[in-house]
């Protein structure tokens, strides 16, 4: 598919403020799954300087610096991408590392090792989940992917939340509900508890067709053997394919961001607004 997105961000402070440097998470990444053919940013007030960078999780971001005063930021990326999987299982499974925890590579071990940590929040509930799909039956990474995928999908209902931050795993099992943020992490959690090393994607989902409505979307991705990472959203039910966007991914939700920075001004206050336009037509050029 070809995806074009307008993606419109701005920061009111109330009074004038100095910003610090920024970094923006709002370019496409560039990997087996989707091609970013086009990208433009405008940025207000004009940055005294900007420049690409690779992230210590491979994600390219835009960081951008300040000069003088401004009461205001804004924003707005314009992107191309093709979008390639039509096929989340387009894959030969190792069968002898089709276990679990899953075996990893000593070079795998060192850069999936955030991946595989504890979650903050995810205890009992969190446990019970995992340990309940292994029971079942589910005992390999892509079974028990798949099956925790189905099972927060039957149980688990997805509401906007506009407060910052995320819920704990254990909560959002204990309210059955969450937003999609939340219910990443809860995916995220479940599959750390066996040794799936997973982490927390951000981007876009082509949403209602209907709707002219679009927001910020968030998923999960686990490191299947003989898949790499694989998109799954909880949220949505399914394994992703092409109609998803990926702009960053982190072991922790903060670093997959789209927006980081902070500003110095007394008593300034950020009011944030965002729009997103997104069309998909047929096609991978």
């Amino acid at each position: 598919m070809r995806c074009r997105i307008v993606h419109r961000t701005r920061y009111d402070y109330g009074r004038e403020v100095f910003l610090e440097p920024h970094l923006l998470r709002l370019v496409p990444r560039g990997d087996a799954a989707q091609r970013l053919l086009a990208f433009a940013a405008v940025i207000k007030p004009e940055p005294a300087g900007r420049t690409f960078v690779t992230d210590a999780w491979g994600n390219t971001a835009l960081s951008v610096w300040f000069s003088g005063l401004t009461d205001h930021l804004t924003v707005t990326t314009e992107t191309t991408v093709a979008t390639l999987r039509d096929n989340p299982f387009d894959y030969l499974i190792e069968t002898p590392r089709a276990v679990l925890p899953v075996p990893l590579a000593p070079g795998e071990a060192w850069l999936a090792g955030d991946c595989l940590a504890p979650v903050a929040g995810a205890a009992s509930r969190t446990a019970e989940l995992a340990e309940g799909i292994l029971a079942d039956g589910a005992t390999t990474p892509q079974t028990f992917a798949m099956e925790l995928l189905g099972r927060m999908h039957a149980r688990l209902a997805t509401s906007a939340r506009l407060e910052p931050g995320l819920m704990a795993p254990d909560t959002v099992l204990a309210r059955r509900k969450g937003a999609c943020r939340d219910l990443a992490l809860v995916f995220i959690a479940a599959c750390r508890h066996v040794g799936i090393p997973a982490r927390f994607v951000s981007g876009y989902h082509e949403g209602d067709p209907d709707s002219d409505e679009r927001d910020l979307h968030a998923w999960a991705e686990a490191y299947l053997p003989g898949g790499g990472w694989r998109g799954f959203d909880p949220s949505l039910g399914l394994a992703v394919t092409d109609r998803h966007v990926v702009l960053a991914a982190a072991p922790h939700p903060d670093d997959a961001a789209p927006v980081t920075g902070s500003f110095r001004g007394a008593a300034a206050a950020a009011r944030l607004r965002h729009a997103i336009a997104l069309e998909v037509s047929p096609g991978s050029e």
